[in-house]
């Protein structure tokens, strides 16, 4: 028999936006989405609304400038817990920005401290935190939603044991200043598409503390 390959499919940016939370919120519902990972800066932000959810990890958006202190990391780990009455399932960065050379070593030294597993997007920086003792996915796979069918064929194609595929569903909010707005309700489409659903029956849906 074989053993089908696991997929984490964490959505981010929970926190910025109550359209974007709501979007975020109907797929947990549906048991879809996975994970998540909260941006704590921001003021939307209700834990009791994730942690009803039993069956999905609850991670920490990091936000980063190019090089932030480790203290700032660190806070922001703090700031969590406080909030949620735990520590992150996991860290990942808001576009990546803790995988910047800037920040990269922090975020791994920080992340080996609390033994959290971080978000890889390369085989690189894969690697490197495998040899640095940092759990993370087998692969990452992200995408657009102008782009769905090279989406469908990474699914397809994916390697490794565990894959994190990333996305951004969400309603628009007209009020929300980020340029990444309208294309969350087309990633909602796709995600909720009889597609998409067809090809999840290759995979078996866990979350990061399932990893």
């Amino acid at each position: 028999m074989t053993l089908l390959r696991k997929i984490i499919i964490n959505a981010d940016d929970y926190g910025l936006s109550k359209q974007f939370n709501r979007g975020i919120l109907e797929l947990i519902e549906r048991g879809i989405v996975t994970s998540t990972t909260v941006m704590i800066k921001r003021k939307f932000i209700n834990p009791k609304d994730l942690l009803k959810h039993k069956n999905i990890s609850i991670g920490l958006h990091l936000e980063l400038s190019l090089e932030t202190p480790a203290k700032e990391i660190e806070n922001q780990i703090k700031i969590f817990r406080k909030l949620f009455g735990r520590f992150p399932s996991h860290l990942d960065g808001h576009k990546y920005y803790h995988l910047l050379p800037g920040n990269f070593s922090k975020v791994l030294k920080i992340a080996k401290k609390y033994k959290l597993p971080v978000r890889s997007a390369s085989s690189i920086d894969q690697k490197m935190m495998q040899a640095a003792g940092i759990k993370t996915p087998d692969q990452f796979i992200s995408w657009h939603p102008n782009r769905k069918e090279k989406l469908f064929k990474n699914l397809k194609s994916a390697r490794g044991e565990t894959i994190e595929l990333l996305c951004h569903p969400g309603y628009y909010d007209s009020k929300a200043t980020t340029s990444y707005n309208k294309q969350r309700e087309k990633e909602l489409k796709a995600l909720e598409s009889q597609h998409f659903e067809k090809i999840l029956e290759n995979f078996t849906p866990i979350n990061y503390e399932q990893a």
